[in-house]
């Protein structure tokens, strides 16, 4: 059965207009800690493309350009890719990096192109995750590795006193995003449903700095953060 995705369609609208009123780094430094473990991954299968999809406004980019030589920013914002493109730069990393106005449903990306994606922050935001992950997985070249996330139903998100539950797991946060929250059953699951199975899954735990008009004070989060490697 067809999801209704209209709510996504909406929610891009929602972000570009987050990066507008928020710092010029809306989410803080550093970049996440999976990053640089995923740049590790993608740099020892000699990754030559690494698509990070969402890039947001590029905290993730200069620990994922590590891990292979060419560095494509994916994003629907653009007010976000116009503060990673400066990001970009700051380091040095624009001569070898591109930012592209990119959907996970329909990037346009011929298939088996690309050697590893970093989708952080994504998943859990949609409706159909898994239309999601059958596109990451089409772009993917063989033996390639897709590294994301999920959140838990113990990331701070759910305790934040402005997010309403609409259903078991899924909630409505204070900017009107949709957030869904995952059991580790809950992903395999998922990802059984569109023919995939985890290589690797980890529980994860870190914090965060305040992110300047979306979540203003430090924060914990929690994930299952999974790697899906493409058959060869």
């Amino acid at each position: 059965m067809a999801v209704d995705t209209a709510r996504d369609e909406s929610a891009k609208r929602l972000w570009n207009d987050a990066y507008v009123n928020g710092a010029e780094n809306l989410w803080g430094d550093p970049p996440v800690p999976h990053a640089e473990k995923a740049a590790h991954l993608f740099a020892s299968t000699r990754a030559f493309t690494v698509l990070d999809l969402p890039c947001g406004d590029g905290r993730n980019l200069p620990a994922l350009a590590a891990g292979a030589p060419v560095l494509i920013g994916g994003d629907p914002s653009a007010n976000a890719r116009s503060v990673a493109r400066r990001v970009l730069e700051r380091h040095a990393l624009d001569t070898r990096s591109v930012l592209l106005e990119l959907d996970a449903y329909a990037t346009g990306i011929p298939a088996g192109i690309i050697d590893g994606i970093f989708c952080w922050d994504l998943l859990g935001h949609l409706t159909d995750p898994g239309r999601a992950l059958v596109e990451l997985y089409r772009i993917l070249r063989p033996g390639g590795r897709l590294v994301a996330n999920m959140w838990t139903m113990r990331d701070c998100q759910v305790a934040d006193p402005n997010i309403r539950e609409i259903a078991p797991k899924e909630y409505i946060d204070h900017f009107d995003f949709y957030c869904r929250f995952y059991d580790r059953d809950d992903l395999d699951t998922l990802l059984a449903a569109v023919d995939m199975t985890a290589e690797t899954v980890e529980l994860a735990h870190w914090t965060e700095p305040p992110h300047t008009g979306y979540r203003d004070y430090v924060h914990d989060h929690e994930s299952w953060v999974f790697t899906i490697r493409k058959a060869s």
